[in-house]
């Protein structure tokens, strides 16, 4: 999967998990008045958009390495830790309308609506923050850490704003709903993938086998690569290659390639590999899996 393809795959995949989330909370706002008050409503559906977007934020590098198992057990880590990104979400919204309750109230009337867009928006926000911050943590990657930051807080301030205020327009319209679902996930996603390309110190782009064509941006410090997997880059079906062959490490802005072990054979421009940073246009072997490191559009 190209860079370009993946990033679009991304914004599907957003789009996608606000076609998924409209029903549940279409049914969730249906039921309201059996909620006992209206902080567990609200919570009810941080929890539900952290549920659907953290689950497919955690699954999508899994999807990328065409991981099976990596897919699930990102997606099952993703749906638990979205869940409570998004309850902490909604209690920040609702701390902040608490804070501000009282100049609101006293005030004119109808600077409670912007007041109340205000707080949902902050709520969406600050929820979009820790969903991108999903994958980060379950690598336990600095660098995708702060691009999920960075990207959670652009993309979920803008949709977040545009969320809240289609319902404010159009209070109750399932209509708006989707429409501001659908602009949170997209531009969610879409930062996400335009800091990680932002940060990223390179590609490594497969060559030949049966995943040809597949580029693997190098954002974390360290990247294991192997059949396992477990593996941050999975090459199952290349002859020769171990189930931890080489790890990928990023060192002040360069990137090395190191053998896992004294006999797994790591060859840069058909030499052995050694202590040099990678250089573009460098071609990598490991087993049978080649690799050309660079910068692609």
């Amino acid at each position: 999967m190209s860079l370009t393809l993946k990033r679009a795959v991304m914004a599907v995949l957003g789009i996608l998990g606000a076609l998924m989330l409209w029903p549940i909370l279409l049914m969730v706002q249906r039921a309201q008045a059996a909620f006992p008050s209206y902080l567990v409503f609200t919570l009810s559906q941080g929890v539900c958009l952290g549920l659907v977007f953290g689950a497919l934020f955690g699954s999508f590098e899994g999807i990328v390495v065409s991981s099976r198992s990596k897919a699930f057990r990102g997606l099952g880590f993703g749906a638990l830790f979205g869940a409570a990104a998004g309850a902490a979400g909604v209690l920040a919204g609702q701390l902040f309308l608490f804070l501000a309750g009282g100049a609101l109230f006293r005030s004119n009337s109808s600077r409670l609506g912007p007041g109340l867009a205000a707080a949902n928006g902050m709520a969406w926000a600050i929820a979009g923050t820790f969903l991108a911050m999903t994958e980060g943590l379950r690598a336990r990657s600095g660098r995708k850490l702060l691009v999920g930051l960075l990207g959670g807080l652009a993309g979920g301030l803008i949709g977040g704003a545009i969320l809240s205020a289609l319902q404010v327009l159009a209070p109750g319209g399932k209509w708006s709903l989707l429409a501001g679902l659908a602009a949170f996930g997209f531009l969610l996603t879409l930062f996400y993938s335009l800091f990680e390309n932002r940060f990223q110190a390179g590609t490594l782009k497969l060559l030949n086998g049966p995943l040809k064509g597949k580029e693997y941006p190098v954002v974390s410090r360290k990247l294991t690569v192997g059949t396992d997997a477990s593996c941050d880059i999975v090459l199952a079906g290349y002859p020769g290659v171990r189930p931890l062959h080489a790890t990928v490490h990023l060192e002040k802005g360069r990137v090395y390639i190191r053998p896992a072990g004294p006999d797994a054979g790591v060859l840069v421009n058909d030499g052995p590999a050694g202590d040099a940073a990678l250089r573009p246009e460098d071609v990598l072997a490991a087993g049978k899996a080649k690799f050309l490191y660079g910068y692609f559009a």
